[in-house]
């Protein structure tokens, strides 16, 4: 059953020196009326910010300067008070009070320079980074330790903001660097040895803790879920997904990091803000439809919900704010009981490219648009790493730069050998980046040196691509065909572009068709040499998604979990309760818009009406491993009526007359 809470605030508190008493003007019925009035059962408390301060009685001398009263305890016991929890949130990797006291404590670039947020220099605002290398490791125990020790039974979990180790290149991280046999001039040692000082960070931390407690619920925050969490997860005792869509990570974020998340087998919730723009934008509010959408998207996706906000310093709530908060909170109180300990029902899984390769981006591109074009889809489907089981896929994904070493080679061998299918596109699946797997049936041989490069694809194949050539905007890979079949071939420009010799505006027109494939199809495997999905991400061409979705038809043999009339902006989340013997569809559609330079947003609703869906019930119940699945109602959640419905050859066929914004229909069954 879950342990975690369903509507938590993550109230942030990053307080300088001010000019008059912190938190003069807390007032405890208030603050408790205020929480309780937006259904709040969670309220992550600021124990320690990125200023270094403190903001409970110590003896530390970190303590904030214009407290008086012990602040947090008394924000601690009001939420007790009224039954809800209060863990507590402790910056690492930010601490103004420590780096003016030890510079020497702070990270540093190969030049010389400080790392830190937005790369401010020394006479600039903003945060500088520490280094875990440095005695500033043993300064955040103690403030650990003392934490603990201040609060022992009342403490319900500790969030450690800011934990990452950037490349380091101070004279800590160089000693060491050279004593654990890495080289300070090479990039790649102090990439490896900087994710190596965030393993042991974690390590530190959750040892620290586990000597005085050993429950207390712990969470580490790098701003992001991916591969290389692997290395701690034993160390998380839940997962929380900070994402907040109108700032850095975008609406592409979330959904993509919600399906690999929800696979790592820990409690999560979705992590957004109320603030128009991101963190502490004091005096700006979220449109409402956009918080309802990240907070059901959340829930659809079987997760809680959190949404970030700010205390001023004199300790009090902003009303408005609790007032939005609480006509979202309201909706979730009364769905959130519907996808609770569910499970998705997914016939196609993502390989995640980040067990092979980091990126800098906070998804990247080529993940971004294979979700992308499977959700616009309504494909069902996870995103997966190579520790995770994939007998229950039908198709497995390998996004463009998935280079195979050994063991995933033995792994993809091993998938295939059960009967799954691949489709694969670009770098996927050279061995080594030598040569393609032998179930790939093609031999590669180089790159293309034309880009764009142009292609005629199968007009009964690809029944849905313009019958003309298609420009490829990106850098493709020449193979040929061994033991797989061609599906479409490339053509090179008339003429190559360079400034001796151009065509127009762009690229020349097609010229001579080649014998190289455009697409291979194996007996298991579908192969594209253009890295499709981050072309998809990068340019949005619909072909490139139409390319691939006829791909993923011809694996899955026509068959699909759900088919319905619904727009590619809508979203649909299938899950399964299996307690309750249900399966609950997630029907979302909400549309972000670039109304702003640089970022974006949701102010409308736009509702759906008379839409047909069908649900492959006979496939649910195989991949449910049930003898037989009898639909005993169909409920349309929030309009509270029962639907009526047919059942075709296995199939659930229904219409929903409005889906305005979220709506969700359970399925019950026998």
């Amino acid at each position: 059953m879950s342990k975690l809470a369903s509507r938590q605030i993550h109230l942030d508190f990053h307080t300088p020196e001010l000019p008059f008493e912190l938190g003069k003007n807390f007032d405890k019925k208030k603050f408790q009326q205020t929480l309780l009035k937006a259904e709040v059962d969670s309220v992550t408390l600021t124990g320690r910010c990125h200023h270094g301060h403190i903001y409970y009685q110590t003896d530390l001398p970190a303590k904030h300067p214009q407290m008086k009263k012990d602040f947090l305890m008394e924000q601690v016991d009001a939420c007790h008070e009224i039954g809800l929890k209060a863990p507590i949130y402790l910056s690492v990797g930010w601490d103004a009070y420590a780096a003016d006291l030890h510079p020497e404590w702070l990270e540093r670039k190969v030049d010389g320079s400080m790392y830190g947020f937005e790369d401010y220099g020394q006479l600039a605002p903003g945060w500088k980074t520490l280094c875990f290398n440095t005695p500033y490791l043993g300064y955040l125990k103690r403030q650990i330790k003392d934490t603990m020790d201040h609060f022992k039974d009342k403490l319900d979990g500790l969030f450690f903001d800011i934990v990452w180790q950037d490349p380091c290149c101070c004279n800590d991280c160089i000693n060491k660097m050279l004593e654990s046999g890495y080289n300070p001039e090479n990039e790649d040692d102090r990439n490896t040895f900087a994710k190596k000082t965030e393993q042991f960070l974690k390590a530190e931390i959750y040892q620290t803790i586990r000597a005085i407690d050993d429950n207390c619920p712990i969470f580490f925050n790098e701003g992001n879920i991916i591969p290389s969490i692997r290395s701690n997860l034993a160390e998380y005792s839940h997962l929380e997904i900070e994402s907040l869509p109108s700032g850095a990570w975008g609406y592409q974020h979330f959904p993509t990091v919600v399906r690999y998340a929800k696979n790592l087998g820990k409690e999560y919730l979705g992590m957004t803000g109320k603030f128009h723009k991101v963190w502490a934008d004091f005096g700006s509010y979220k449109n409402q439809v956009a918080l309802e959408y990240e907070s059901f998207l959340a829930l659809a996706h079987g997760g809680k919900c959190s949404i970030g906000d700010q205390m001023y310093p004199d300790g009090t709530l902003q009303q408005a704010t609790y007032e939005l908060i609480g006509n979202v909170y309201s909706q979730v109180k009364q769905l959130e009981s519907y996808n609770e300990d569910s499970k998705a029902i997914t016939e196609i899984a993502i390989l995640h490219p980040g067990i092979v390769e980091t990126c800098e981006e906070k998804v990247d591109l080529s993940l971004a648009g294979a979700v992308n074009m499977l959700n616009e889809a309504h494909y069902q489907f996870d995103i997966v790493d190579h520790k995770m089981n994939w007998s229950n896929y039908q198709v497995l994904i390998l996004p463009d730069k998935l280079v195979l070493t050994h063991e995933l080679t033995d792994l993809i061998h091993d998938y295939l050998n059960q009967g799954g299918k691949i489709l694969a596109t670009h770098y996927s699946g050279l061995v080594e980046g030598q040569q393609f797997s032998e179930s790939w049936g093609v031999h590669y041989q180089g790159e293309y040196r034309s880009e764009p490069m142009y292609g005629y694809f199968d007009a009964n194949f690809f029944s849905k691509l313009p019958q003309g050539e298609l420009v490829l905007h990106g850098k493709g890979l020449v193979v040929t065909p061994i033991t797989s079949v061609v599906k479409g071939v490339m053509a090179a420009p008339l003429v190559e572009r360079s400034y001796q010799h151009y065509y127009s505006h762009f690229q020349a027109p097609v010229g001579q068709k080649t014998s190289n494939p455009a697409v291979t199809v194996a007996e298991q495997v579908i192969y594209y040499p253009f890295p499709l999905f981050d072309m998809y991400k990068n340019q949005g061409v619909k072909a490139y998604k139409e390319l691939i979705l006829a791909g993923i038809d011809f694996l899955l043999e026509g068959r699909k979990l759900v088919n319905s009339d619904l727009p590619t902006s809508a979203d649909v989340i299938l899950n399964h309760q299996a307690i309750e013997k249900r399966i609950i569809l997630n029907l979302l559609h909400y549309i972000p818009e670039r109304r702003a330079l640089d970022l974006d947003t949701i102010e409308d609703k736009i509702p759906l009406y008379n839409q047909t869906v069908q649900l492959d019930v006979s496939l649910i119940a195989l991949k449910l491993a049930l003898k037989e699945c009898v639909v005993e109602s169909l409920v349309q959640v929030t309009a509270q009526k029962e639907l009526p419905f047919e059942m075709i050859e296995g199939k659930l066929v229904f219409d929903v007359s409005k889906i305005d914004g979220y709506e969700i229909i359970a399925l019950t069954y026998k």
